[in-house]
């Protein structure tokens, strides 16, 4: 539950919480939206196409309190191909659903106070693709969300501070990922299968 939170209002607040760290938006209605990640793929002619992602569904409804946001995940093989396959992993990642779902709503309930603050704030919003030829972002990462998960295998607790882009090259990316005891992780990711970088 985001209180006090109009149906844009929240839908756009969980879109610019999904694009700030990483994922792709493929889709926003005034009810729902859609997030990638790629979790493999592989380099054709310098872009990247993906072999396996994960989507998140987003729903949002609102009632007298403020809007409601619900998640659910699907992973999807060779997307948009004639050999696409899905599965629903909703269960596999309840866990990390539920510590986003509690990030959004800490986030909301810190972004300022005063009467007015359900509009205060304009969220920028993400990019709009369907399409699984992707070139990989300047800034965040395509596989930031897999280094984020394998840093988490590691002990990391992570942070509200997002994954950062160290460098990256023809199928590969280095991440530098924030852990709540102010360890820093250097990830390195090749198409999506993530080590610790020494």
């Amino acid at each position: 539950m985001l209180f006090g939170a109009r149906l844009d209002d929240a839908r756009a607040f969980a879109v610019d919480s999904a694009a700030s760290r990483g994922w792709r938006i493929l889709s926003a209605t005034s009810g729902a939206a859609v997030f990638e990640q790629i979790l493999a793929g592989h380099d054709e002619d310098g872009v990247l196409i993906a072999e396996r992602v994960l989507r998140i569904y987003a729903d949002f409804a609102e009632d007298s309190d403020g809007s409601r946001v619900s998640l659910r995940a699907e992973e999807v093989e060779w997307p948009g191909t004639e050999n696409e396959w899905r599965s629903d992993v909703t269960e596999h990642y309840s866990e990390n659903l539920m510590k986003a779902l509690a990030s959004l709503r800490g986030k909301w309930d810190a972004r300022g106070t005063g009467p007015d603050r359900s509009t205060a704030i304009r969220p920028r919003m993400g990019h709009l693709t369907s399409e699984s030829r992707q070139r990989a972002p300047a800034t965040v990462g395509i596989w930031a969300y897999a280094a984020e998960r394998y840093a988490m295998t590691r002990g990391c607790s992570l942070t509200e501070q997002a994954t950062k882009l160290e460098g990256s090259g023809q199928g590969w990316e280095q991440h530098r990922v924030f852990c709540q005891n102010g360890v820093q992780m250097l990830v390195q990711c090749r198409y999506g299968d993530c080590t610790t970088h020494e």
